[in-house]
């Protein structure tokens, strides 16, 4: 049984995860009940109750939206569903209830709407968690040989690769050290949306307002903090004239995010050798990508080897991720190219959203902004400045940084 997860992504994309032993659908602040959104434990309940008797079901029993999923697919492409799938996945929860499978092309998934339900598959997953292949990041590595990361492995080679990363990425202590990186980030894109806010926002000076789009501008801030994270070094993304660089490589994530799920439907070897558009401009990204982290895998390389040569390294400087994985020499480089690319690339959407959904949250809950202004703004005064001291005294807004670094991280599948 093979199970989805499907996330609405920036700029029109969608960024998808696949498992095999789970699946993931998110409503705000409730479930979906009977076609309208409501709050609350009562909601849940009340999806929860629907068809539900008690007894252990089989897989032949979990409502379906029909068999054929080549018919299914041809719907897809007529009803542009490829980007309207949130739409499409809500009325369908509210159709068939909470959990539902469907066939699309030559993908078959399970679709699972309560945190319930999907912790119980969570627990059921042990040591190693299998989860399906993203076989058009699969087909593009074989093809230009490259290695494959956490997002294309299963098993104890999964395991192996993911505790080393688990090191530097989700430990307190790895934390710790990269939170002033993200913190200049976050200062530079508050100072960009003040000075949209002053620029094009209405009414007195001092109670300027502003309604308008944050996707593009989440996606470049997700963008410029994992990359100041991962590889120790910014990207530009919020400087007045960009570089050419940096606006290939934006081009180039967005693409790989955007061509990737209808690829999921069709097998790729086919589209390759029909020389499809579809899986050119796909390739063609991720060799972008993959061409921009060689250049700050070499660079990296070089720091390393000088400070080696010099016998010392800078103590209590920094440099990010990847230099950690470096110095330590625990992964080969090509492994670490592999892991680091994919962190990189699929990191930057599954960073977006659970902001955007953060962001909606506080906006209609002002009770909570408030809670978590007034947090921020005592806990940042008591800490002199420093993020890390600042993030220990806000317990709100330290849980939302920290389901935001899970959520980024777990896409590459649980650790039990």
């Amino acid at each position: 049984m093979r199970r989805m997860s499907v996330v609405q992504g920036m700029s029109g994309s969608r960024f998808v995860a696949f498992a095999q032993q789970k699946g993931l659908c998110m409503t705000a602040a409730g479930a979906v009940v009977d076609g309208n959104v409501e709050g609350g434990k009562g909601a849940l309940k009340d999806v929860r109750k629907r068809d539900v008797d008690g007894r252990v079901r089989s897989f032949e029993e979990i409502p379906h939206t029909g068999r054929n999923g080549w018919i299914n697919l041809v719907k897809f492409w007529r009803e542009n569903r490829f980007q309207q799938l949130h739409k499409h996945m809500e009325q369908t929860f509210n159709a068939l209830g909470p959990i539902y499978r469907e066939t699309v092309g030559t993908l078959s998934s399970v679709n699972i709407l309560l945190p319930s339900d999907i912790s119980e598959l969570f627990k059921s997953e042990g040591l190693h968690p299998r989860r399906m292949t993203l076989q058009p990041w699969a087909t593009h590595r074989e093809i230009r040989n490259h290695r494959k990361g956490l997002f294309l492995k299963n098993g104890e080679e999964w395991r192996s690769d993911r505790l080393q990363l688990n090191k530097e990425v989700m430990l307190s202590e790895a934390m710790k050290r990269f939170l002033p990186l993200l913190d200049d980030v976050a200062k530079d894109f508050c100072r960009m949306l003040q000075g949209k806010v002053e620029r094009d926002g209405r009414g007195k000076e001092s109670k300027s307002t502003l309604t308008f789009d944050p996707s593009p501008d989440l996606f470049r801030f997700a963008l410029e903090a994992s990359c100041h994270v991962i590889y120790g070094e910014r990207i530009g993304l919020f400087s007045s004239s960009p570089s050419l660089e940096s606006q290939k490589f934006i081009w180039a994530v967005e693409r790989m995010l955007t061509t990737t799920p209808p690829l999921l439907y069709i097998p790729p070897r086919l589209l390759v050798q029909v020389g499809a558009s579809l899986w050119t401009q796909h390739a063609t990204a991720w060799d972008h990508i993959f061409s921009h982290a060689e250049a700050r895998i070499q660079k990296a390389y070089q720091r390393l080897t000088s400070s080696q040569g010099r016998g010392s390294v800078t103590k209590g400087q920094y440099n990010g991720v990847l230099g950690q994985l470096m110095e330590k020499g625990q992964l080969s480089l090509d492994l670490i190219k592999a892991n680091i690319t994919e962190l990189m690339a699929g990191g930057v959407d599954t960073t977006a959203v659970p902001l955007q959904f953060a962001l909606f949250e506080l906006g209609r809950n002002p009770e909570v902004q408030d809670m978590v202004r007034q947090q921020v703004r005592t806990s940042w005064a008591q800490a002199g400045g420093d993020p890390r001291k600042a993030l220990q005294g806000a317990p709100l807004l330290k849980a939302t940084v920290k389901e935001v670094l899970r959520y980024k991280f777990s896409i590459f599948s649980c650790v039990s």
